[in-house]
């Protein structure tokens, strides 16, 4: 469980610093309002705009570590129906959508005995570059500011009780599957040994996605990059 908040005002990444303190095995967020060289999945640079929250969460779970992805993709659809917002979705595995756009992006890393969240939610940013048209943020959306640091202890408060319940009992995700889009789509998951077509089936408990391939065989899959193709 995260008692602890260690906030910045500027960092490398809030990834990178949270590893400083691994050293005491304690479960802690460190947060940021900028990050110097921010980055999500598979290296690739994360804008960090002022008006962004940049959180990442280390933590030393025992078992189910493909879930948290889970839990922090269901903890910031929580947090944001808080704040009133509707409209949310899930795209698999690490995409939060305000109005089918990206409002949220997760990335999960292993680094020694540790699982590091990062979690980086679009809040006060107005505008984004072009090549992030499909991006929104929650001012945009609702034409006000919020604050980020009731936010970030939001987000604490809510991924909390999942976290403990994943831990002591298991997490079922019966109700993340409302906010999955794409069930029944065409779609393709490009990996490190490839590109592979198909529709999705399902999710399963772990977090992985399950792909009806063009012959009918259900394919299992933790970790993807996913373009979709026919909606």
């Amino acid at each position: 469980m995260i008692k602890r908040i260690i906030k910045f005002k500027e960092v490398s990444s809030t990834q990178d610093t949270a590893k400083r303190f691994i050293h005491k095995q304690e479960e802690v967020a460190v947060s940021s309002l900028r990050q110097k060289r921010g980055r999500g999945r598979h290296g690739r640079t994360w804008i960090s705009q002022p008006g962004g929250l940049y959180l990442s969460l280390l933590l030393f779970p025992r078992t189910r570590l493909t879930s948290i992805p889970l839990l922090a993709s269901l903890t910031i659809i929580k947090v944001l129906e808080d704040y009133d917002f509707s409209k949310l979705s899930i795209l698999w595995p690490n995409d939060v959508l305000l109005n089918n756009r990206k409002v949220c992006g997760i990335i999960c890393e292993q680094y020694k005995n540790a699982i590091i969240c990062g979690i980086g939610l679009n809040v006060n940013i107005e505008n984004f570059p072009r090549n992030l048209s499909n991006a929104t943020s929650l001012k945009i959306e609702s034409g006000r500011d919020l604050d980020i640091n009731g936010i970030v202890k939001q987000i604490i408060g809510r991924f909390n009780p999942l976290y403990n319940e994943l831990q002591k009992q298991g997490l079922k995700i019966k109700e993340v599957l409302n906010y999955i889009v794409g069930i029944g789509k065409s779609i393709e998951i490009i990996t490190s040994k490839g590109v592979i077509k198909g529709t999705v089936h399902d999710i399963d408990d772990d977090w992985a996605l399950l792909l009806r391939d063009h012959i009918g065989m259900i394919r299992k899959f933790y970790y993807g990059d996913v373009r979709r193709l026919s909606w």
